[in-house]
């Protein structure tokens, strides 16, 4: 197995990619730790949210895949989606270097089931990292740079994986995401935090 204070030592050391090319400067850019942070508490919300409304949902494999869902860029670091795009067979390749990181067999499975969205837990981690995404680049609009186009996008992005989660759980969920959606969202962040 790889040598985990290594990963996790890269992971917290390796800014994201997106902010960088966007003038975020490397002191203050998310890291991929950081984003698997704030995706992993995002999954724990979601994935309880749904449970609490009864429906059949593994708790523990949410936060497993959150925690694990960018481990791969300890050693192929952060991509951008613009190279990303270029590369038809991104996600066998992530699931590749994902495997040579040595990690026990299910944790290979529940990769390559949140890579490819090939579960439910698997889709709603996927979209707690979308949601993460989103969160951050209203938090840098507040401070000034400008990530409106990520914003935009980011929002289209997470209706569209709203759209197609079973009723069930856009219902269950629906509350929590709404409110995150609305044109307000990128505002009330600037105002809690400065007040």
């Amino acid at each position: 197995m790889a040598d985990i204070i290594n990963v996790v030592d890269t992971l917290l050391n390796t800014p994201r990619i997106g902010w960088i090319q966007r003038g975020v400067s490397g002191g203050t850019a998310e890291t991929v730790g950081d984003h698997t942070l704030l995706t992993s508490y995002l999954a724990l919300i979601i994935c309880n949210s749904v449970k609490g409304a009864g429906i059949n949902l593994d708790l523990g494999k949410c936060i497993i895949m959150a925690l694990i869902h960018d481990v791969h860029e300890a050693l192929m670091g952060n991509v951008g989606n613009n190279v990303r795009s270029m590369i038809s067979n991104w996600r066998d390749l992530e699931v590749q270097v994902f495997r040579s990181l040595g990690f026990p067999d299910y944790l290979n499975d529940y990769f390559r089931e949140y890579r490819y969205e090939s579960s439910v837990e698997g889709k709603v981690v996927n979209l707690a990292d979308k949601l993460a995404t989103y969160m951050r680049a209203c938090f840098y609009s507040m401070i000034g740079y400008d990530t409106s186009e990520l914003i935009n996008n980011y929002k289209e992005l997470i209706s569209k994986i709203m759209s197609e989660l079973p009723p069930e759980i856009t219902r269950a969920i629906q509350g929590i995401i709404t409110p995150l959606l609305s044109e307000d969202y990128c505002l009330n962040i600037r105002r809690v935090r400065h007040d």
